[in-house]
């Protein structure tokens, strides 16, 4: 079933029931639960993130005030659509705050869509805030990451957690377990179809976002 303008709230459902979560699946999970034990980190967090981008579009719609002035439909599909659907659906809300989530959206899907790998991020102290992936659950006791000034070992480490090195005070490290990072995606991705299914503005809003998408420009 393709995208197209005007779809029904029955189109809507059906899109994410037999398109999107059948992609998710067989093309993320396939990748984050291959038949090696290794593989899948920037494949699965790359297309997360793009997905992202078009569930926060139909999330937040394009309404009138922003089509008037965007001519080329380049605010479709924003970061702050984005992030704004992360902060809402995703759980639980301790983890995904806005900070994180917005550290984590500009680290991780401009860095890996635009330059291959997540960006390094300068905050606002002067430090940095660099990547890295594990896979596994949520918690685990030990973590060892690999970097310039040698390996370096963290304990007690959470899914999107940011970690504070002694050794190296100008760097600090924020994690992902892709493996939570998928599960707590498909959990977000429910969780907006079962609001499509009975919020009127919602719809209206996933109206509005696919009418432009599926315009010629």
């Amino acid at each position: 079933m393709a995208l197209k303008r005007n779809m029904s709230q029955e189109e809507m459902i059906a899109f994410i029931d037999n398109e999107l979560f059948p992609q998710i699946q067989k093309e993320i999970k396939n990748w984050i639960y291959p038949k090696k034990q290794t593989g899948g980190y920037f494949a699965v967090t790359r297309q997360i993130f793009c997905m992202v981008d078009f569930l926060g579009a139909v999330y937040s719609g394009y309404p009138l005030k922003e089509r008037k002035n965007d001519k080329n439909g380049r605010n479709i599909a924003t970061s702050d659509k984005a992030i704004g659907f992360i902060v809402k659906f995703f759980e639980p809300k301790i983890t995904y705050n806005r900070d994180i989530v917005t550290k984590l959206y500009k680290m991780y899907r401009h860095g890996l869509v635009h330059l291959y790998q997540p960006k390094i991020l300068k905050l606002s102290t002067k430090k940095r805030l660099a990547w890295f992936f594990y896979r596994g659950k949520k918690h685990v006791d030990e973590i060892k990451i690999g970097t310039d000034k040698g390996e370096r070992i963290f304990k007690n480490i959470d899914h999107l957690q940011v970690l504070f090195s002694e050794s190296n005070k100008n760097y600090n490290y924020l994690v992902i377990s892709i493996d939570c990072l998928y599960q707590d995606f498909e959990k977000a991705v429910k969780q907006y179809r079962d609001k499509l299914v009975s919020t009127k503005y919602l719809q209206r809003n996933w109206r509005t976002a696919i009418n432009a998408i599926c315009k010629p420009r």
